[in-house]
Parts: C-alpha cells; sequence; structure tokens
C-alpha cells in the first residue's frame, strides 16, 4: 500500500475541498438502456436535487428504497424493465408529476394502495402490465390529466372513473372491454379518446358532452353502428373506425369540417353520404376493403386530400370531378371493378403514386401524360393491350408494374403504330392476358353423414409427439389465460380458426399414433433372421398431415438418397430412441384399408406422384390459379401465365393441403369451397404431381 506524507493528505484535502465547491446541481439522470439491474449510486448521491430521472430500458427487478429519498423528483420513467410491485414508498414522492411504468411484470396485487397520494400526478401510463383490473386507487388521482391502461388485460372500467373530470387523454386500447361506463359523460376535457381493439359493440357514451374531443380511436371493434350524436363532436381532427361491422356512415360526419384523418377501411360500407364533401380540411381518407360501388360527386370539393385509398372495393367508375383534387398525392385503386379512367383524372398534378392493380382497364387516358409528379404507376392484373405514349413525357417515373413477375421496376418500352395511325408504347408484356372467369361451384353428390368439430379429451394420448399449432390472436391467449385462472368461461359463440386449426392438428396426432402402433406391430410380427419393413420415406410434409403416412413404404419405395447416413462408429449411448407406444384404439387401424383390405391411396389417380410445397410469395393477381373438384379431392385447373403461381403449380396438380388445413381429411366438397374461399390468400399449398414412370 502506497503511504502518503503529510504534505500529500493536505494536498489531497484542498482538491477535494475545490471540486465540492464547483459541484453542479444534476437535476436530470438518463440511464436508459444501459442494462443495469440495479439503481446506479448517482442517483443517490444527487437525490437532493434530481428532478428528472430515465431509467426505461433496463433490467430492474424492482426499486430500492433509497430511490425515494429522492423527494424532489418530478418525473420518473421505469419502463421495459421487470418491475414486480409499486411499493408503499411510492407516496414519499409527493413532487412526482410524470410517473411510466409501462412494460414491466405488474400485477393488481404489486399496486400499492398508497399511490393515491401522489396528488400532483398528471400522467400515469401502466400499459402492457398483467393488472387484469384498473387498480383503486387510481381513481382518487383527481389531478391526472393522462391515464394509459393499453393492453392490461381489463374488462371493465370503474364506474368512478368520472371522477377524474381533468382527464385530457385516456387510452384503454387492446383489452377485453365490452361496453364503456355512462360516467365517461362526465370527462368533458378529453381531447383523446382510444378504445381501439377491445370487443366494443356501440359507442353511445360518446356523445355530445365530449365536444373537446379531437381524435377517437375505435378500431379493431364490434361496432356496427355510428350514433347521429357524432354531430357534437366538430373539434374532431383524427378518427379510426377499421376494422369493424360498419354498413353505413351517417349524414352527421359533414359536421366535422376540422377533421384530417379519416380511417373507415375494411367495414362493410356500401354508401357514402353526400356530406362528405364538407370536410374540407381533410388530408387522408381511407375506404379500402368495403362494399363501394361508387363515390358521391362531392368529393370532388376535398381539395385538400393528399391520400386516398379505396382499394378491394366494387367501384366500377370514377367521378369526373376527381380532377379537381388538385393536391391528391397518392391515389389506390386496385381490387375494383374499374374498366376505365376519367381523362379527368390528369388535373391531378400532384399525383406521386397511381395504383390500378386488377381492374378492368382496357386502356389508359392520354391525359396520364399530364402527371408530371408521378413516380409510381401500377397496372398489373388489367387487359391493357399497349400504353398512352404521352406516358414518355412521365419524366420523373420510377416505377411501371405491368406483371408481377417484373424484376426490375422500370421496362422498356418501344413505340409502335396502330392501324389508325396512332403512336403507342408497347413491350413483350402486351397485350395483358385477361383475367380468366372464376369457375362456378361444383356440387357433387354428397352422403347423408354430416360433419362437425368436437374436442374429446378422451382420445388425447398420453405422451404425444411434438405437433405444430396456429399461433393464435393475442386476444385468443387472453382469453385462455383467464379460463386457466378460473374466472367465467365465455360465451357459446361459432369456434373461431385458431380453435379449429389447433382441433385438426390435434386429432391428427392421435392418428399418427395409431399409424406409429401400426408400424410397431408389424415389427413384433417380423420373424427372427428377416430383415424388417422399410420405413417411409421423407415425404416431409405427407408423412405430418396424411392419416395414410405408415402406408407409403409398401407404395413408394424410398429412394437411396433418402437412407440415413451410415456413420463408421457407434451412435453415442445418452441418444435416447422413443419406443412408439401402443394405442388403444387399435381397431381404427382398419379405417386405414378399403374393402378389399388394401391400402387406402391418398393421391387420387396418381400412381407414381412426388408431393411438392409450394410457396407464393409476391404480388397476388386476381385468378392467380383455379381449382376443380373431382371425386378423389381437389385439383389445380388453370393458372394465370401472370400471377406468382406460374410455372410453380402445373394443371393436374392435387391439391394435399392450404398453409395448415389438410385437405386429405376433408371430402371434397368441403375442399373445394375452403379452397375457393382462400385461394386469394394462401401462402403455402402442398401438391401432389404426377410423375412419369
Amino acid at each position: 500500500m502506497k503511504k502518503y506524507d503529510q504534505c500529500d493528505y493536505k494536498m489531497s484535502f484542498f482538491l477535494c475541498y475545490k471540486c465540492s465547491t464547483n459541484q453542479e446541481n444534476i437535476v436530470e439522470l438518463d440511464y436508459s438502456r444501459c442494462g443495469i439491474s440495479e439503481v446506479p449510486v448517482d442517483v443517490y448521491n444527487n437525490s437532493p436535487t434530481l428532478e428528472v430521472l430515465h431509467l426505461e430500458g433496463n433490467k430492474l427487478k424492482d426499486l430500492s428504497p433509497q430511490l425515494f429519498q429522492c423527494i424532489d423528483l418530478r418525473y420518473l420513467n421505469v419502463s421495459d424493465n421487470e418491475i414486480r410491485s409499486i411499493p408503499p414508498l411510492i407516496s414519499k414522492l409527493n413532487s412526482l408529476q410524470v410517473l411510466i411504468f409501462s412494460k414491466n411484470a405488474l400485477v393488481l396485487e404489486g399496486v400499492s394502495p398508497n399511490i393515491d397520494k401522489l396528488n400532483k400526478l398528471t400522467i400515469l401510463d401502466l400499459s402492457m402490465n398483467d393488472l387484469g383490473k384498473v387498480p383503486e386507487a387510481i381513481m382518487s388521482l383527481i389531478n391526472l390529466q393522462q391515464l394509459c391502461l393499453n393492453d392490461t388485460g381489463i374488462d371493465y372500467v370503474p364506474a368512478n372513473i368520472g371522477r377524474l373530470s381533468n382527464l385530457r387523454i385516456l387510452e384503454l386500447r387492446d383489452n377485453s372491454l365490452r361496453e364503456l361506463p355512462k360516467s365517461i359523460r362526465r370527462l368533458t376535457n378529453l381531447q383523446r379518446l382510444d378504445v381501439s381493439d377491445n370487443n366494443l359493440s356501440q359507442l353511445t357514451e360518446v356523445c355530445e358532452s365530449h365536444g373537446n374531443l379531437t381524435e377517437l380511436w375505435i378500431n379493431g371493434n364490434n361496432i356496427t353502428k355510428l350514433s347521429p350524436a357524432i354531430t357534437h363532436l366538430k373539434k374532431m381532427n383524427d378518427f379510426d373506425a377499421s376494422y369493424n361491422n360498419l354498413q353505413t356512415v351517417p349524414k352527421e360526419i359533414g359536421q366535422w369540417t376540422k377533421i384530417t384523418n379519416l380511417i373507415l377501411s375494411f367495414n362493410q360500407i356500401s354508401v357514402l353520404p353526400k356530406a362528405i364533401g364538407n370536410l374540407r380540411n381533410l388530408q387522408v381518407l381511407k375506404l379500402e376493403s368495403n362494399n363501394l360501388e361508387e363515390l358521391p360527386n362531392t368529393i370532388s370539393k376535398l381539395t385538400n386530400l393528399e391520400e386516398l385509398n379505396l382499394q378491394n372495393n366494387f367501384i366500377i367508375k370514377l367521378p369526373s370531378g376527381i380532377g379537381h383534387l388538385r393536391k391528391l398525392a397518392t391515389l389506390i385503386l386496385s381490387d375494383n371493378k374499374l374498366e376505365q379512367l376519367p381523362p379527368e383524372i390528369g388535373s391531378c398534378c400532384s399525383l406521386t403514386i397511381l395504383n390500378v392493380h386488377n381492374n378492368y382497364l382496357n386502356r389508359l387516358p392520354d391525359e396520364v401524360g399530364h402527371l408530371q409528379k408521378l413516380t409510381t404507376l401500377g397496372v398489373i392484373g388489367n387487359k391493357l393491350e399497349y400504353l398512352p405514349i404521352t406516358v414518355s413525357k412521365l419524366t420523373n417515373l420510377k416505377a411501371l408494374w405491368l406483371t408481377p413477375n417484373q424484376t426490375q421496376p422500370l421496362i422498356h418500352l418501344q413505340n409502335e403504330q396502330l392501324p389508325d395511325g396512332q403512336v403507342v408504347l408497347t413491350s413483350v408484356l402486351f397485350p395483358q392476358v385477361p383475367l380468366p372467369e372464376a369457375p362456378p361451384p361444383v356440387h357433387l353428390p354428397m352422403s347423408t353423414q354430416s360433419y362437425h368439430i368436437t374436442f374429446n379429451m378422451d382420445n388425447i394420448p398420453t405422451e404425444a409427439s411434438l405437433s405444430r399449432t396456429p399461433t393464435p390472436h393475442h386476444k385468443e391467449l387472453r382469453r385462455l389465460k383467464n379460463i386457466l385462472r378460473g374466472g367465467e368461461p365465455p360465451e357459446s359463440q361459432p369456434a373461431s380458426i385458431s380453435e379449429i386449426k389447433e382441433a385438426k392438428v390435434t386429432h391428427i396426432s392421435g392418428e399418427l399414433s395409431v399409424s406409429q402402433s401400426s408400424l410397431l406391430d408389424k415389427e413384433d410380427e417380423t420373424p427372427k433372421g428377416e430383415e424388417p419393413p422399410k420405413q417411409p420415406p421423407p415425404y416431409h410434409i405427407a408423412a405430418a398431415y396424411s392419416k395414410n403416412a405408415h402406408l407409403f413404404a409398401q407404395m413408394c419405395p424410398p429412394s437411396p438418397h433418402d437412407q440415413p447416413k451410415q456413420f463408421s462408429q457407434q451412435q453415442p449411448a445418452n441418444i435416447h430412441h422413443p419406443t412408439p407406444k401402443l394405442a388403444k384404439n387399435r381397431e381404427q387401424i382398419g379405417d386405414f384399408y378399403d374393402e378389399g383390405r388394401r391400402p387406402k391411396w391418398p393421391f387420387g389417380a396418381h400412381q407414381i406422384c412426388k408431393v411438392i410445397e409450394v410457396e407464393l410469395v409476391g404480388f397476388r393477381v386476381l385468378g392467380d390459379f383455379h381449382v376443380v373438384a373431382k371425386t378423389d379431392g381437389v385439383y389445380v385447373d388453370q393458372v394465370h401465365p401472370a400471377g406468382v403461381a406460374y410455372q410453380k403449380l402445373l394443371p393436374g396438380d392435387k391439391i394435399l393441403s392450404f398453409d395448415d388445413v389438410d385437405f386429405t381429411v376433408m371430402d371434397s366438397q368441403s375442399a373445394y369451397e375452403y379452397a375457393y374461399q382462400k385461394i386469394g390468400t394462401v401462402k403455402v399449398i402442398t401438391v401432389s404431381r404426377r410423375q412419369v414412370s
């Protein structure tokens, strides 16, 4: 150890005194995303002066008692940690104005009632914690101006929320709310209300008393109708009602003269009111995936509109007044029934993106050449024979999409003179192939046997092999979690898609156990000295889904390339080779054979088959491919040459599965109807293809 003489000690003393006299009063510390698991010592050392503390994005599991010595702390952010409780000592931070506790491991019991002592608190965020209920102490924080309880698992809002009359912002999205309390009408100062992604069926509690609302987010609910009382929300600036079941839009919406963003996508709206033309300040209007057949002429009055999305409707024609939208920059018209574009579209001089994919256009108006700011033009899936020569004047064009198989955004165009003397632009991609008509439904003779989905818990094997089940929606996870907690079971309703898929996978796993047992039986019967029967080949998809997987060994001998590799040294003793457990219901094995005791063949006419998994990636066009139902299954009938399935699927391929849905366990009619509904969204298709012997 180094020794210091008296002079050294005197020097050290004077240096320390100088540092202490020049020390600054630290009022803010930022330790966000530093990977710390404890509150730093600097926080305690500066507790007399500290006012702002950032600890978000770390690994904190609790808040040490020393933290609550910072009695002048006004802002505390501990979001995105692993903190399990708000301790009673929180009451010592009586100067706190902002407390952000989102994305932690809080539970209802971990929130101390002493939180009601924070009389100066104006912002409280407890989002993304598994609370289950709103802590009662929050209702005493009468000075709160912002309360965020997003994704907290709550299914009701306390009736005394009306006490928080100073609230400006209330966020309750991504919960399980079925209704709002009447006392919410007392929150007359609300400016933003977010109740999106809940289970609300009506919104009657939002009425004339909320005249200060500027933002209302109700998307992702089950609302079927908007109340005429919305006429009182005259300060509305942002409104999102997408992903509901709205069929109409009330004419009172015309009173929202200050609104700039209106989103009504993914509903069942068939008609827009003429009053929508009163929204003179509207900048964004989204109406995709509705049932619109036409637009009102008053849409021409939306002179400040910058984005208009009408994708996936049934619009036949556009009003000529669309040319008055001089500020329109993005126009999405794909997946409609347009046969022509009005020439007035050339007056939309600010247009940069024009998308008319998958319509019935046979020509574009010459006025398209007036869109000098256009950077992207998409015309995939139409009936165009050429492009007007004026397209060559679009000097800012960066992408011209004519087919989903383009490898570059721009392709070479050349001039061509038509018989009438008109000069046009063409290329090898013209004329575009007309979309084939959808095949009519096929009605096959059906048996009188009825089909239904059941969940038989008795047949679940005690030792089941691992199986892949689809990831359920987060609301489904919360519902299952409530059931596990012992909560009330939900009301009876039709099984969701995730429930049906999960039931199907479980059912297949059970039948695979039967297949394993049948193989074990045959192995036991093999006389000594003889070679055991060959194992099934690695048809990974068919073996995973088909209940006849154990029959492949008898019908399709494996390729030498499919045999396991031979190792020169013995395998380690710690490798476990599980023995399949004998199935209890051996009598079901007989279902795998026909009347002649011959194994059933799942691939129909394909006696020599190849199982292929086809992944459809890229832009989809109408009629990518069509299917046809036969007595032994569903087959590919036509493949559109401009679609993503071209040269991947071939006519005559038998479809074994759509994504996770197995067609080999379904009758032909049910499989065909399912395929007809999902043919535009399926991503992975498993097919059996006839091979030449």
